[in-house]
């Protein structure tokens, strides 16, 4: 996490330096996740929100940092038990926009949950494992922001993915950001 948070400011700090103009976000987000492969044949559709801090970075760049959650139901389950899935995407990526439209890499650490419960068990876990995610939308100037994105984990053979579709609002921070 401590190198997760060092390559961040490290970004934030280069890019900073050579930047002429940008614009500096807060965004917030309601999450539907699409389960994908072996996650959708047992997991139902997700839901969640996530928070994203957008630095700007020249007049078409933002350095993104991303976190939410966003749970899942198994499929198939007996009705006297409960077994749900959890993600926590803590994803540094970098948006470029075109326009309004915008492609938005990105790359971090996952945790990922499960929570078993019914006939007397009740289990929790959680693991973590890189996570890389790709994706696309289209932010309007008032604020509004739309999209999707595919999102993908392995670890040791097992790989967990999903397509993400979000609508959220970003909250502009007092508009650019200036080096010289």
């Amino acid at each position: 996490m401590r190198k997760l948070i060092l390559v961040f400011a490290s970004v934030i700090a280069l890019s900073s330096a050579h930047a002429q103009t940008g614009k500096n976000q807060v965004g917030v987000a309601l999450e539907v996740g699409l389960p994908m492969g072996d996650f959708g044949d047992a997991f139902k559709t997700g839901f969640g929100g996530s928070l994203k801090y957008l630095h700007g970075v020249g007049s078409a760049g933002q350095v993104s940092l991303t976190s939410g959650y966003t749970t899942f139901s198994a499929k198939d389950v007996p009705s006297d038990y409960s077994v749900k899935a959890s993600i926590i995407p803590i994803l540094v990526g970098y948006r470029h926009n075109f326009s309004g439209a915008y492609v938005e890499p990105q790359v971090g650490y996952g945790i990922y949950g499960s929570k078993v419960k019914g006939g007397g068990f009740d289990e929790s876990s959680s693991d973590g494992a890189f996570t890389w995610a790709i994706g696309l939308g289209y932010a309007m100037e008032q604020g509004l922001d739309i999209g999707a994105r595919y999102q993908s984990a392995s670890k040791d053979g097992s790989t967990t993915s999903l397509v993400g579709l979000h609508i959220g609002y970003n909250f502009s921070l007092g508009g650019a950001s200036s080096s010289k």
